[in-house]
């Protein structure tokens, strides 16, 4: 059977996954103006397009590359209503020319837009007696394709809750914005130092939940595949889960992977997964609650 989802929620599943023609059209259509409208509110800002390149970008044939293509991009992110950086950061690397054009399309894309590519992420997730997620902490690495860089885009799928975010390693937060009506939370990272190409970088940022989540979930969504990813799950001290299993799925939603299958929780309360080479596409655990659980009436998701 086939899903429709509202457009405002197809919106911010594009703005984490893409692609960038995709986010951009469906953002256009939520905000409910014409190309010649948006082509008017960007002279005004003294960011002049042609109603031809706003249609390329959102069909395409084309993307912003040139620098006032991108800076038109970043008024653009503001007259749609967008967090900064929304859209350009899933723009990924220059498209290349010429003979380095096939040397390109044999390596990974920039994960997020800023010469970035990420190689590995870790999560750790803090479950509460009743089943909701009271925190996370994540790990990751990513290497540089370019020289100069000195932030990465964090980009968080939250849900109805407004989690604090704290950094933890090797960066600080920077510029915060959250779209509160699709649960999306968008916030630089910055770099204690700018790094080099070819150089890597391992960050560690947390998520506290000022009460735990409605929803006994976590995933994440790879635009790009990444060599390691690994989750593991913390259930509170005597609080075991009545189920939990872990489950993927590729960018059109097929599973793969073998789909979802039981995750064993071990004494110490932990339940973990791994994938190597996965993506794009999304991979996560879920769980169920026993029925006398603390402060719990319903399953989880």
């Amino acid at each position: 059977m086939l899903t429709i989802y509202p457009p405002r929620e197809e919106l911010a599943d594009l703005l984490v996954t893409g692609p960038f023609a995709d986010a951009l059209r469906v953002a256009i259509q939520v905000r409910g103006l014409s190309l010649e409208r948006l082509q008017h509110r960007l002279k005004v800002r003294g960011a002049p397009i042609s109603v031809t390149a706003l249609s390329y970008w959102q069909s395409g044939r084309r993307r912003p590359e040139r620098p006032e293509s991108l800076m038109a991009l970043a008024h653009l992110e503001d007259v749609l209503g967008l967090p900064p950086a929304a859209l350009s950061r899933l723009l990924g690397p220059p498209r290349p020319r010429g003979r380095s054009r096939r040397r390109e399309q044999d390596s990974r894309a920039a994960w997020d837009g800023s010469g970035l590519v990420l190689t590995a992420q870790h999560d750790r997730v803090d479950v509460a007696p009743c089943g909701g997620v009271r925190g996370i902490r994540s790990r990751q690495v990513m290497q540089a394709s370019t020289a100069g860089v000195d932030r990465w885009i964090l980009c968080q799928e939250t849900g109805s809750a407004q989690p604090a975010l704290t950094a933890v390693r090797s960066c600080r937060v920077g510029r915060i914005a959250r779209e509160r009506t699709n649960g999306v939370l968008v916030a630089e990272m910055l770099f204690d130092e700018p790094i080099s190409a070819g150089d890597s970088i391992a960050i560690e940022y947390e998520l506290i939940y000022p009460h735990p989540t409605v929803e006994h979930t976590h995933f994440r969504r790879f635009g790009d595949r990444v060599h390691d990813y690994v989750l593991e799950i913390k259930f509170a001290d005597g609080s075991p889960p009545a189920s939990c299993e872990q489950f993927s799925s590729g960018p059109a939603g097929t599973e793969m992977h073998g789909g979802a299958r039981p995750a064993p929780v071990d004494d110490g309360g932990y339940a973990h997964a791994a994938a190597l080479d996965f993506g794009p596409g999304l991979y996560g655990m879920r769980w169920t609650v026993a029925a006398n659980a603390s402060g719990s009436s319903t399953q989880g998701k």
